[in-house]
C-alpha cells in the first residue's frame, strides 16, 4: 500500500482528537513526533520524551477502571477516540475537579513533572507545555 495513503488516513483519524495518534498495520501506534493537544490554549507534548525516561504508556493511559494500559492494550484499540480524555472526564465524572480534560493534564503532568523521573524534573510553567502565540510585527519596524 502506498505510505503516503496511510500516512493521509493516519492524520485523518487523530485530527479528530486534535492529536495525530494513528492507526498502523500494527494497530494504534504512539506518534513519532511532537504532537500538539489542540485547546483554546494548545499545549505541545512529544511521546519520544517520556518514553526514553522509561515511562510506560499506562503513566498516563489508562481505562476507565484507572488501571494502566499497556502498548498492547492500546495497540488492539479499535479507535484511537478511545484514548480521549473526555471518554470518562466528562460531566458525569466522579471527582468535579477531574471533569474537564485540561483540569486532568494539569493535575497529573505538573505532579509528575515536580517529582521528576530519574532525576530529571519537567516544566511546570504554562510555556513549559503551552504553545505561545508569535507577536505579529508592528507595521513599520
Amino acid at each position: 500500500m502506498n505510505k503516503g495513503i496511510i500516512l493521509a488516513a493516519a492524520l485523518a483519524t487523530g485530527m479528530g482528537l486534535g492529536i495525530t495518534t494513528w492507526a498502523a498495520a500494527g494497530g494504534l501506534q504512539a506518534p513519532t513526533a511532537p504532537i500538539t493537544i489542540e485547546g483554546k490554549k494548545p499545549a505541545k507534548f512529544n511521546h519520544a520524551t517520556h518514553t526514553a525516561l522509561g515511562l510506560a504508556c499506562g503513566t498516563c493511559h489508562h481505562d476507565a477502571a484507572h488501571k494502566p494500559r499497556t502498548a498492547e492494550a492500546i495497540a488492539a484499540l479499535p479507535d484511537a477516540k478511545q484514548l480521549a480524555c473526555e471518554t470518562c472526564h466528562n460531566e458525569k465524572f466522579a471527582n468535579p475537579k477531574l471533569r474537564k480534560r485540561m483540569d486532568v493534564f494539569h493535575a497529573r503532568c505538573k505532579e509528575c513533572h515536580q517529582a521528576g523521573v530519574n532525576g530529571k524534573k519537567g516544566p511546570t510553567g504554562c510555556s513549559g507545555c503551552h504553545v505561545t502565540q508569535k507577536k505579529k510585527a508592528i507595521e513599520g519596524c
